[in-house]
């Protein structure tokens, strides 16, 4: 039964998927466009922006999910995970990069924030359960 919910509850976040991959694409065109001529700033900037949209989405909707409980945000989370990673690998094989070109993006001294956007994915659903969870514990 647990699994069951689990499972419902991930696909029940298709709607939150669909808010996350259209402001990626657009975090990239920003990026391409109005953020490069901060030169090496592009790309933390991009990043941190990216991260900070993951987070407001999950804020907002996360608790928007019926029955949902604290486990069940990890397996979500871990779904966004592997999402997130494949379909920028799937965007660097279409390009003709190589597997190990995508492995660069998580090389911190070049700038590329990366490592952080696949670390906010994993983590944002527990972040939006909990702050859902502590916001209504303050009003009590």
């Amino acid at each position: 039964d647990t699994i069951r919910l689990a499972c419902y509850n991930c696909v029940g976040s298709r709607k939150l998927t669909a808010y996350i991959v259209p402001l990626a694409i657009l975090n990239g065109i920003l990026r391409e466009t109005l953020l490069q001529p901060l030169g090496a700033f592009s790309l933390p900037v991009s990043g941190l922006l990216l991260c900070a949209c993951i987070l407001c989405i999950a804020i907002q909707l996360i608790p928007r999910i019926p029955g949902l409980q604290a486990r069940d945000t990890w397996l979500m989370g871990a779904i966004w995970f592997c999402l997130t990673n494949l379909f920028d690998l799937s965007m660097y094989l279409m390009e003709g990069q190589s597997f190990w070109a995508y492995l660069q993006t998580f090389d911190l001294s070049s700038g590329n924030l990366w490592v952080l956007v696949v670390l906010t994915s994993l983590l944002a659903p527990s972040i939006g359960f909990r702050y859902t969870v502590f916001k209504s514990a303050s009003r009590t």
